[in-house]
């Protein structure tokens, strides 16, 4: 009987972990906290045109947490929106509908963009500050995959979209 109960404590630990996976190396992995000034204007055609400025991100917003010194960390990410920006542009309130994040082979076929809000466990802690300036989401960044992430700002009732590439460090 101890035998049987002592077998379901670990297949109950056991599941629990795979539950989990996604983020739960965590406690001994180190965190990194990467913050992006992100930089909105209005473009020559009458769209926008965006500018990151980030460790581990290149000028378009693209990141690799896969480098040195990112890749095996778990890495805080803060994006904010910088000075100079377009009057008025905010993140989008819900902070699931702020960012949308998919991997990058099940980006719309139509428009190149995640075409939801994220489902998975990789990235969590989503918020949205109470001004509508910054965002921010933890990445486990243990996966090693290629993601496209939909950054959707609000601006005079409007939907504004950025869609760049995040490239994960690999699996522990």
């Amino acid at each position: 009987m101890m035998r049987k109960i002592a077998m379901i404590g670990v297949a109950g630990l056991f599941l629990t972990a795979c539950e989990h996976y996604g983020h739960d190396r965590s406690e001994a992995a180190d965190k990194i906290s990467v913050d992006a000034a992100v930089t909105i204007s209005k473009n020559s055609s009458g769209g926008y045109a965006f500018a990151y400025n980030a460790p581990f991100f290149d000028e378009k917003g693209n990141f690799d947490f896969s480098q040195e010194g990112a890749n095996d960390h778990i890495v805080n990410m803060t994006f904010k929106i910088a000075d100079g920006s377009v009057d008025g542009v905010k993140f989008r309130s819900d902070p699931h509908d702020a960012i949308w994040i998919v991997e990058k082979k099940d980006v719309d076929p139509n428009t190149g963009s995640p075409s939801g809000p994220y489902r998975g466990q990789q990235f969590y802690n989503f918020s949205v500050s109470e001004d509508g300036q910054t965002l921010t989401l933890t990445d486990a960044n243990n996966d090693g995959v290629l993601y496209r992430y939909g950054l959707r700002f609000d601006l005079d009732g409007g939907l504004i979209i950025d869609d760049p590439d995040g490239q994960n460090g690999p699996r522990d």
